[in-house]
């Protein structure tokens, strides 16, 4: 074999640079792409239905009326106790009950007795739905796909 045979090909140690580069580049559109997958509304879900409960509870405890309310500009919704659930912009939030007080809507009022006035929030995302729903007479909080 002359020298120009063995020059012409690629090294092994080469390949496998390239495929590390390859590797990382792909790695890095994964990370920095936008977007919230089918964890991501389902993890927001929870959220949103420990925010409800929190209230509730603490209607129970302190003997005073607590709201969960929606700031539709910022896209939070926020409790009394302080408590903030952040909602992406990429997933869909209908309020199919609430009082609009302004500037925030108010999603659902906790009793002292463990009553509420009773919400439902459908969160969405492609084709994938959670549904939360309040119980009026109960305050229960349920989720429903």
């Amino acid at each position: 074999m002359s020298t120009a045979d063995r020059r012409a090909g690629f090294t092994l140690l080469e390949l496998a640079a390239v495929m590390l580069i390859v590797a990382l580049v792909a790695t890095l559109a994964v990370l920095f792409t936008r977007g919230s997958g089918r964890s991501e509304l389902k993890a927001v879900t929870l959220e949103v239905a420990a925010l409800l409960r929190r209230e509730r509870v603490a209607a129970l405890l302190t003997g005073r009326e607590r709201t969960v309310s929606l700031d539709g500009v910022s896209r939070v919704l926020m409790g009394d106790s302080g408590s903030v659930v952040s909602i992406p912009k990429d997933i869909t939030l209908d309020v199919l009950s609430a009082k609009e007080d302004a500037p925030r809507l108010t999603v659902v009022r906790f009793r002292p007795d463990g009553a509420s006035t009773g919400a439902a929030l459908r969160f969405s995302r492609e084709k994938v739905r959670y549904e939360i729903h309040v119980n009026w007479y109960t305050g229960g909080v349920a989720i429903a796909q």
